[in-house]
């Protein structure tokens, strides 16, 4: 890891070693200054925290019992009560229910674990993985429902869910050398499928459209958060269409504007406004489809454009974090320091090969 790589580890270190977690808070996440339950934001980060470390650890720049011992903190953290969607023990509850935006995130979590330290929770993963595949097969658009009380289905969240079941094969089959049983297979092949039909394709773009219901005004729209999203967790189980989809967005929603690189939340033909999960766009650039960007560049294997928006992101970054201390000033300094964007940056630029077979 080079100096930078190594604070970014660091400031997530002393966090999962911290002795007295009680839940994220608004000093740790960016968005529960505008929202009091982060939107899941917590979780989510908690995933990138455990693929960043997987990522160190499996390209030898730390030692792997020291990461084990990290990878245990983010479980820890993961299944805290402020944490997870559930009153009590996970391991206690008859349904896991329709909480499917929280069972991907903590199954992705679970499949780094045993990736890089073994089947210890590989029940639990197990579990989870057969009730994402059972809640995705069961209706027409193979997407799960990612929460109880909303409509919505996130393209991005179902490609999150599938990555966690080809995880789970991949360990599986790794560490008992059983082919017998794959669950992200006919699942994978299915969703995308549904998702290379007309209505759920942008008929002027190509690009997979950001949500399958049709909740949302926005619905029929590509969102450069949610492609950015869908294109790392695709990669690995899909990584051709991973990589037509990135040229597609390159094409049409990398941009370059006040001397910023970065990717479009919207489409430059959509009038829309930028939301807590997006973070602020700034002259149609947005904060999260660019540091969302960063990882998904990666994970399709283009350095260059990793390069391009990292070297944007390098001194607007250092700026924020020298303005944290700032009082008023604070809130702003957050949106690229916070544990998310920290995680999602390290994820990315960590980014190594875990398995060769």
């Amino acid at each position: 890891m080079n100096t930078k790589q190594l604070e970014r580890y660091n400031q997530i270190k002393d966090f999962l070693e911290s002795e007295d977690f009680n839940g994220f808070t608004k000093k740790d996440l960016f968005i529960m200054q505008f929202i009091k339950k982060g939107w899941g934001q917590d979780i989510a980060a908690l995933s990138n925290m455990a693929e960043a470390l997987t990522n160190i650890a499996l390209s030898g720049s730390r030692p792997t019992e020291e990461i084990k011992e990290l990878l245990e903190a983010v479980i820890y953290r993961a299944l805290h009560n402020s944490v997870s969607s559930y009153k009590k023990d996970i391991n206690k509850v008859k349904s896991l229910g329709k909480y499917g935006y929280y069972l991907e995130h903590l199954n992705i979590i679970l499949g780094c674990y045993f990736c890089l330290a073994g089947p210890k929770y590989r029940k639990l993963n197990k579990r989870i993985s057969q009730h994402l595949l059972d809640v995705s097969m069961k209706y027409e658009n193979y997407h799960a429902d990612l929460l109880p009380n909303s409509r919505m289905k996130w393209s991005a969240d179902q490609a999150a869910i599938i990555h966690s079941l080809w995880l789970y094969d991949k360990n599986n089959w790794i560490y008992d050398k059983s082919d017998t049983i794959r669950m992200h297979t006919e699942l994978a092949q299915k969703w995308l499928k549904y998702m290379r039909e007309e209505a759920t394709t942008h008929k002027d773009t190509g690009l997979f459209i950001t949500e399958v219901q049709g909740v949302k005004r926005f619905s029929k729209q590509p969102r450069g958060c949610a492609l950015s999203y869908l294109i790392h967790y695709m990669s690995r189980f899909a990584p051709g269409v991973a990589k037509q989809q990135w040229e597609l967005y390159k094409e049409h929603m990398l941009t370059k504007r006040l001397g910023m690189t970065g990717f479009r939340e919207f489409l430059p033909s959509y009038r829309g406004r930028w939301t807590p999960d997006s973070g602020p766009i700034i002259a149609g650039v947005g904060i999260a489809a660019s540091g969302l960007g960063m990882n998904a560049a990666t994970s399709v294997g283009d350095d260059r454009v990793f390069d391009i928006i990292n070297n944007t992101a390098s001194p607007i970054t250092r700026v924020m974090s020298a303005m944290k201390w700032i009082p008023g000033i604070n809130i702003l300094a957050m949106i690229a320091t916070d544990k998310l964007a920290l995680a999602i940056h390290l994820n990315a630029e960590t980014k190594t090969e875990w398995y060769f077979s």
